[in-house]
């Protein structure tokens, strides 16, 4: 009888230490993806800043509110005149208290089409 009381004490013991350690891991891995995600859409955010156009904004010097359309220097890529001034537009009405000055507005360096960064944002998903 003492043995088969020492084999169930043990057999619970057991199965009660191997379930808190799995619910511990559990609980562990939960926080870790919790973390990554945070730092993904922290990195996803800074990344959204730097967009498809880059756009420098300084304050205006002086005060007249007439817009400022610089003049593109690539030959390859270059931004037609409205794209331009639709871009100061939105600067503009973004910044719209105090004048503002674009002075350059580039092509960022993204040149893959929207299947393929739909195909790479699919396939480096977290779990």
């Amino acid at each position: 009888m003492e043995n088969i009381n020492l084999a169930l004490t043990l057999l619970i013991a057991g199965f009660v230490i191997v379930f808190m350690v799995l619910v511990l891991l559990i609980i562990i891995i939960t926080i870790y993806g919790k973390l990554i995600q945070t730092a993904q859409k922290r990195s996803n955010k800074r990344k959204e800043k730097k967009k498809v156009v880059a756009v420098e904004v300084t304050e205006k010097q002086d005060r007249s509110n007439a817009p400022y359309i610089p003049a593109v220097q690539d030959d390859e890529d270059e931004i037609p005149g409205e794209i331009v001034a639709v871009i100061a537009a939105a600067v503009d009405a973004l910044y719209g208290e105090k004048p503002h000055r674009v002075r350059s507005v580039k092509r960022s360096g993204n040149r893959r089409s929207a299947w393929g960064s739909t195909g790479v944002m699919q396939n480096t998903r977290p779990f």
